[in-house]
């Protein structure tokens, strides 16, 4: 466990936050110093997913540290909790022998805080932590344990806040869920009882106090950003990632059928079963997101090789005896090893951070004043973040990347549109690129960050956009994203 927590301190120390977290954490900032959320500035996602950051960016600024240090010593901090946690739950448990909990705490310290990669701090990520806890209470109440009020208490306000960041994540508990209520009424028990536990009222409690922080300080989100969102962004479907989503379910399958293979045996305990439902249920809420993005794939893909870590570990006494009587090594172990191994080369690959971005962040750092005004023209933040942050700069506002344009251009093309939703999306693109050329125009930006091929034939394309571009000219390109600087203003004669 020490030599887990040492490798992942220097990759976390050699590795930076991505792009969404990255630009979260700028929102927060931008919330705490009197910004309106969803007013003076566009962002498709619910207020929790800007919520679960601002603890970061207080205590930063209470010891003196940047939010990016404090997201990850909280994160570490909430990987420590978690295990305790789940150690604290099932340690009248012969589930996991004493002897093995040691090795347990290391597979989970590689799994949550190195194979993470570039979704460090993700809010797949931080749910994962949150509703582990709860899916070992899963476990308890299947096999008919009782659970101590106050534990199922804190496990429920981890499943509360996990939903909240992502309702999605309401099937990684659903299928769990209906497992245990399978085992209840095999042992002739009513299923009322289940529902009203004390972690499902946690649950309750901490989305009926969100919804109320929605209603009584972010209405806007409701009122102005919502009818953005379901207009251009929630139709978008995965068409363009269908090789991203496909690799994703195939690694989740691989896993799940390793461990299958290796505790054949094992499967049909109840720990085995809770953890594969959730699986299922991470995988359901990666496809419904239908957006193909890695990181959506990461608590499915951490969870099932947890399994398979679990049932190599149960064989590793026969393991023992085998090299203890000079016999060949089980064939099951060799095999779930090996496979283990190299799925988790595979999975860590895929979560790899592209190297692109340090690059382009070195490259813009030697044309860029100190502390650089950052507009980037983009239907993401991966270009202007963490660039923006690394460099100390100012993102202009209130469009420092456009995400409502580019869903736009996408549905625009679908000729099934009927007029009146596409007026409504034109009008949309129309005000983003507004605010493009305003924050153009008048923010002045140091460097403009186009990327290359569509969106640059985007920004050239509309007059108006290309109109407030012309004060600025291309003068490199890396790895497929331009960097236009102000023209040289010529001298007077």
């Amino acid at each position: 466990m020490a030599g887990a927590l040492l490798i992942a301190i220097v990759v976390r120390g050699m590795s930076w936050l991505n792009c969404d977290v990255s630009w979260l954490l700028t929102l927060g900032e931008r919330v705490l110093a009197g910004a309106r959320p969803y007013v003076d500035f566009a962002e498709p996602n619910p207020p929790a997913s800007i919520l679960i950051y601002l603890p970061a960016i207080l205590i930063g600024r209470l010891f003196g540290f940047a939010p990016e240090l404090a997201v990850t010593l909280l994160t570490f901090a909430g990987v420590f909790l978690c295990l305790w946690l789940c150690s604290r739950i099932l340690s009248d448990s012969e589930l996991f022998r004493p002897h093995d909990r040691p090795n347990l705490a290391a597979l989970c310290c590689v799994l949550l805080l190195i194979l993470p990669g570039d979704a460090f701090a993700q809010r797949e990520h931080i749910a994962l932590l949150a509703l582990l806890p709860m899916l070992c209470v899963y476990v308890l109440r299947a096999r008919g344990v009782p659970v101590a009020t106050a534990i199922a208490v804190l496990v429920g306000i981890g499943g509360g806040i996990a939903i909240a960041i992502k309702p999605y994540f309401a099937f990684a508990l659903i299928l769990p869920l209906a497992y245990v209520g399978w085992c209840r009424r095999r042992r002739g028990q009513s299923m009322m009882p289940l529902i009203l536990v004390p972690e499902h009222l946690a649950v309750a409690i901490v989305l009926a106090v969100y919804a109320g922080v929605i209603v009584a300080l972010f209405w806007d989100y409701v009122r102005v950003m919502l009818p953005v969102v379901l207009a251009v962004y929630a139709p978008l479907r995965v068409s363009t990632f269908i090789p991203v989503l496909a690799m994703s379910v195939v690694l989740i399958a691989m896993n799940t059928a390793v461990a299958r293979a290796v505790g054949a045996k094992d499967f049909r305990e109840p720990v085995s079963r809770v953890f594969a439902s959730a699986v299922l249920g991470f995988t359901i809420a990666m496809v419904t997101q239908d957006k193909g993005w890695q990181y959506h794939s990461y608590p499915a893909i951490a969870l099932s090789l947890f399994l398979l870590g679990v049932f190599l570990m149960r064989s590793l006494d026969k393991a023992t005896i085998a090299l203890a009587t000079r016999m060949s090594l089980p064939s099951d172990i060799a095999f779930g090893a090996t496979l283990f191994a190299s799925l988790y080369a595979i999975e860590s690959i895929w979560f790899l951070s592209d190297p692109s971005r340090v690059r382009l962040v070195h490259e813009v750092s030697h044309l860029v004043p100190a502390h650089p005004k950052v507009v980037s023209i983009n239907g993401g933040a991966e270009i202007a973040f963490p660039l923006t942050r690394k460099l100390q700069g100012k993102p202009l506002w209130p469009v420092p990347f456009q995400w409502v344009s580019a869903g736009a251009e996408r549905l625009l093309q679908f000729a099934t549109l009927d007029p009146a939703t596409r007026s409504r999306i034109e009008r949309y693109a129309w005000a983003d690129r507004q605010d493009l050329v305003q924050s153009i125009q008048t923010g002045r930006p140091d460097v403009i960050l186009i990327g290359e091929g569509a969106d640059e034939r985007w920004a050239l394309g509309h007059p108006e956009v290309a109109a407030a571009l012309r004060a600025y000219h291309q003068v490199e390109s890396v790895d497929g994203v331009e960097i236009w600087l102000p023209r040289t203003k010529p001298s007077a004669p």
